[in-house]
């Protein structure tokens, strides 16, 4: 058996830090103990969850799943390749990540008389074995739906074009309100809209001034600005943890709903599935709202009313994925744009090469060969657009633009990273770094223009005495509490944590000034 390379496992665990799915990792770090009980029911989710985890978890989970006893210190030095002798700390770091996640305890708090060891959690371990061998009765996995000759039965690319189309077009909203010259766009479900408010990517600014809020005077926000150089699939979690954190909200558990967005990861993208499996109210609410998402699609019945099946696009079967699943399902297909579809374009369904479609040079020009609505109107806000061709879009880097676009809460750091993470290939032939350092550097630089002047509260203290002027600053340098000295006028400016001892201090020097 070949077993992977564990020299470096921090670098696994910090690369899973910056992953797609930070957002869903945040959101689980705050669970309790009976809310993993309860999403580990799902084969499914114990499935999805083991592929979140770090290549060494894995290994030590997969290694130890058929085992009926608890996971001694002593084994997983053997299994890791350590000294019997290495630092229980050392043991426990490395498997730190399956500790959050509950699927083990502590080694500290297991200590018996053979050493030290941790239980694997059985729920976890019941789940995980029944996905592996294909048991269990939950159908977590999803229930085939036998459809008749009637039925509506959509293609592979139909599937794609209606979850990009749908996702594009919340985006193209959020987008088109930020823009000074928007374009016409079609308005979200009134779902979306609220939780696009509630989330903090979208807000109606006039209810600061106590009129009622009105979801169509949302405009984007700085943290919406920030949403959307994302990519896809970082989007995507995003706004399914906004929306497990508006069911919680409410007082009601959002672990039924978790369970089935890591059902409709583990799904195939051109198979019916019934509604029977999710019988959980909040459940079935979710898979209403996740069609105004692009998620899934649920055809109408010749009545009107929605049908008991469902199709998952390739938005929500690569959930548990990654971005390389996602561009996978693209390249599998090709997308017919004569009904409808935006062309070749970012996140449009034509592969990962398309989304490498800007070229930088060295004199701030960029070249983005795209038609893609969505991805002009994004240049637009940081590239003043000097020419729009079918295919191509001409223009370039400048100060007014970048500032206009840092005001609006977009950090230099992204605006590098969505140009880095978009560049042609034919930017790869140059040597690295792909991005010239000038062009970098001045980025940096326009933003570092709007942090000239640092704000700090502070308290200001004023003599007229210089002794005890002197006296006082020296004391307020001892507390590392000095902000700024000026001998001149005789004032001190301190951290406001110091204040009550620079008074004391204060006191007690007039006191004795007074007593001589």
């Amino acid at each position: 058996m070949v077993q992977p390379n564990f020299s470096n496992p921090r670098k696994a665990q910090a690369e899973l830090s910056s992953s797609s799915t930070a957002a869903l990792d945040a959101f689980l770090d705050t669970q309790h103990q009976s809310y993993y009980e309860e999403i580990y029911k799902s084969e499914a989710a114990c499935l999805c969850i083991l592929r979140q985890l770090p290549e060494i978890c894995r290994y030590i989970i997969l290694h130890f799943i058929w085992s009926h006893q608890p996971v001694k210190s002593s084994d997983l030095k053997a299994l890791l390749r350590m000294d019997q002798f290495s630092p229980l700390s050392q043991v426990a770091n490395d498997i730190q990540p399956a500790i959050k996640r509950k699927i083990f305890q502590p080694l500290e708090l297991q200590q018996g008389k053979r050493g030290h060891h941790t239980p694997m959690n059985d729920v976890f371990k019941r789940g995980l074995r029944n996905a592996l061998t294909g048991s269990g009765t939950s159908n977590s996995f999803g229930l085939p739906y036998p459809l008749s000759p009637t039925d509506e039965y959509p293609s592979e690319s139909q599937l794609i074009q209606f979850g990009d189309r749908t996702w594009e077009s919340i985006l193209k909203y959020m987008v088109s309100s930020g823009l000074d010259r928007g374009f016409p766009v079609a308005r979200p479900e009134t779902s979306v809209l609220r939780l696009l408010h509630s989330s903090g990517l979208m807000a109606d600014l006039s209810e600061s001034n106590g009129r009622q809020q009105s979801l169509d005077r949302m405009t984007i926000t700085s943290q919406g600005f920030q949403f959307l150089l994302e990519d896809r699939q970082t989007q995507l979690w995003q706004i399914l943890v906004f929306y497990l954190t508006s069911i919680e909200s409410r007082g009601i558990s959002s672990a039924p709903v978790l369970s089935l967005f890591f059902s409709l990861g583990c799904m195939q993208i051109t198979q019916s599935y019934s509604l029977s499996t999710f019988s959980n109210p909040t459940q079935l609410q979710a898979l209403d709202d996740l069609q105004s998402y692009g998620l899934i699609y649920r055809p109408a019945t010749p009545s009107g009313a929605k049908a008991d099946y469902f199709f998952p696009t390739h938005l929500s079967t690569s959930l548990c994925s990654g971005n390389s699943a996602l561009s996978a399902a693209l390249n599998t297909t090709e997308i017919d744009t004569s009904h409808g579809g935006t062309g070749t374009g970012v996140g449009m369904g034509s592969g990962e090469d398309d989304k490498k479609f800007l070229i930088l040079e060295t004199n701030y020009k960029i070249y983005a060969y795209t038609n893609n609505e969505l991805e002009i109107a994004i240049l637009n806000l940081f590239m003043d657009i000097k020419v729009q061709y079918r295919n191509l879009v001409v223009g370039k880097l400048d100060r007014a633009h970048v500032k206009a676009a840092m005001e609006k809460g977009i950090s230099a750091y992204q605006i590098i990273a969505y140009l880095q993470s978009h560049a042609h290939p034919q930017m790869y032939s140059s040597p690295p770094p792909i991005l010239h350092t000038t062009i970098v550097d001045q980025l940096h630089l326009w933003d570092k223009e709007r942090n000239r002047l640092r704000t700090e509260e502070s308290e200001m203290f004023e003599f007229f005495s210089k002794d005890l002027y002197e006296d006082t600053e020296a004391e307020a340098k001892r507390y590392d509490g000095l902000l700024l000295a000026v001998p001149k006028d005789k004032l001190l400016f301190v951290n406001p944590s110091v204040k009550d001892a620079i008074k004391d201090f204060v006191k007690g020097q007039q006191r004795q000034l007074r007593g001589m």
